[in-house]
């Protein structure tokens, strides 16, 4: 079981963001890579990874640039 709740709000998404970067940073070896894919940590990263994804595709949606912001 995991602690990511879906995101319903500008809070939720930072409190989301926080607690990515919390586990980024508890679960880093020191190369940088995240070894273990089954730990539990590691599960609610991917889930929260996730949720987030879906709130800024919704959200804050990036969309194509016109010509003049393109160059």
């Amino acid at each position: 079981m995991t602690n990511a709740k879906p995101i319903h709000s500008e809070a939720d998404y930072d409190n989301a963001l926080a607690r990515v970067n919390q586990l980024m940073d508890e679960l880093s070896g020191p190369d940088g890579q995240i070894d273990d894919e089954n730990h539990q940590s590691r599960i609610e990263l991917d889930s929260l990874v996730t949720l987030i994804e879906e709130y800024e595709c919704e959200h804050h949606p990036i969309g194509i640039p016109d010509r003049t912001a393109a160059i």
